[in-house]
């Protein structure tokens, strides 16, 4: 007699979750920015994420540093080419568990260039919100170089050196929903 696993499926909650994302600035101090449009999945054995599958879509036109001139510079072909390469994509192709510590393996795909990206983040635990909905959160922080993905404008000023660090930290807090 076989025996089916049932499988959970979680979606990302935007409201609840954000993605940020911190560079060097004349090498001296950080400019940080979030991206304000994102969705995703998770489809787990229940309540065990190890062997997850995960999806993340970002929308590379929702960023948003808090400066509009910054901003339009960042969806421009210097920087993410926004309109050409509309999605930051990421898909799992391993997840595992130890303790609270979830580490995942997969692509990230960034102007169409896909790079295995693997990452560590922390489980934080379970809750119901006031309407009784389940819900899971995880934190995560991780360094990327943005030259992986064929993001390398920069400039050289006075005698100092460069503008732009090419290590990216990302920060993301995410709260899923359980849907089924």
């Amino acid at each position: 007699m076989s025996t089916t696993v049932k499988k959970a499926t979680w979606a990302i909650d935007p409201i609840h979750s954000t993605i940020r994302f911190d560079a060097k600035y004349l090498m001296i101090t950080s400019v940080s920015g979030w991206f304000m449009e994102f969705e995703g999945t998770v489809v787990s054995e229940q309540d065990c994420f190890a062997n997850s599958e995960i999806q993340l879509t970002i929308y590379a036109h929702s960023l948003n540093t808090g400066n509009d001139e910054r901003d339009n510079h960042l969806r421009s072909a210097d920087f993410f080419d926004a309109k050409q390469f509309p999605v930051i994509q990421f898909r799992s192709n391993a997840v595992t568990m130890q303790e609270k510590n979830i580490h995942v393996s997969g692509v990230l795909s960034v102007k169409n260039i896909e790079h295995p990206f693997t990452f560590t983040a922390i489980f934080l635990g379970f809750c119901s919100d006031p309407l009784g909905n389940a819900k899971a959160a995880f934190e995560m922080d991780t360094v990327l170089n943005r030259k992986d993905f064929n993001i390398t404008w920069n400039q050289f000023f006075d005698k100092n050196g460069l503008l732009l660090s090419d290590e990216v930290k990302v920060h993301c807090d995410l709260q899923l929903l359980k849907l089924s």
